[in-house]
């Protein structure tokens, strides 16, 4: 009987175990993609406003880490609005906005330089966060929300546990070696 009882503890902390794996790997897919959807979308954003392709990224690969957190943020923020678009919408702009300005001010603090500059825009402040910028990530909350969300949840819910460990670990691998080459080839020299 006592055999039984520790098995079957056993196996409910196995899958537990593999559930809050299964959340991790799929906040960490929707990380990786919401970056690229960051970066398709400054690609996009530019291409159309300056007509210029440029890589308005901190890294070789096609992705926005900012955007990733962003997006996280969001959904921690809003988690209990789903309901309310308007609410989404109106709460992801201080989110985003106090995301963006103080990711700016921190990079042009260490590097001396800014990735993106607002100081010509509308309402802006310090050139780091403007109204069209926090406007438009509102926006996205809404996409991020009600479409790019459940879609990820979807596909990863369908993956086998074994598939999303592998597509999980080749997104990990592939953003580490990303950032071994930025700092090594890329990343400014504040310091030199």
């Amino acid at each position: 009987m006592e055999n039984a009882a520790n098995a079957s503890g056993i196996a409910a902390r196995k899958a537990s175990s593999d559930a809050l794996l299964g959340k991790v790997e799929k906040i960490f897919i929707l990380f990786v993609i919401a970056s690229m959807i960051g970066w398709f979308y400054e690609l996009a954003f530019y291409l159309i406003a300056e007509h210029r392709i440029a890589n308005h990224g901190f890294f070789y690969g096609p992705y926005l880490p900012v955007y990733g957190f962003g997006a996280l943020f969001i959904l921690l923020c809003t988690r209990s609005f789903k309901k309310y678009p308007i609410a989404v919408f109106l709460l992801s702009i201080p989110v985003t906005g106090i995301l963006e300005y103080f990711t700016g001010l921190v990079m042009f603090r260490i590097w001396n330089a800014r990735w993106w500059d607002y100081t010509t825009a509308f309402m802006n402040i310090g050139g780091f966060v403007c109204l069209r910028s926090v406007l438009s990530f509102g926006v996205g909350a809404l996409i991020l929300i009600y479409i790019v969300d459940p879609a990820v949840s979807g596909i990863t819910g369908k993956l086998s546990p074994r598939m999303r460990n592998a597509v999980s670990a080749l997104l990990l691998v592939l953003l580490i070696f990303d950032i071994i080459m930025t700092v090594l080839f890329r990343m400014p020299k504040p310091f030199a």
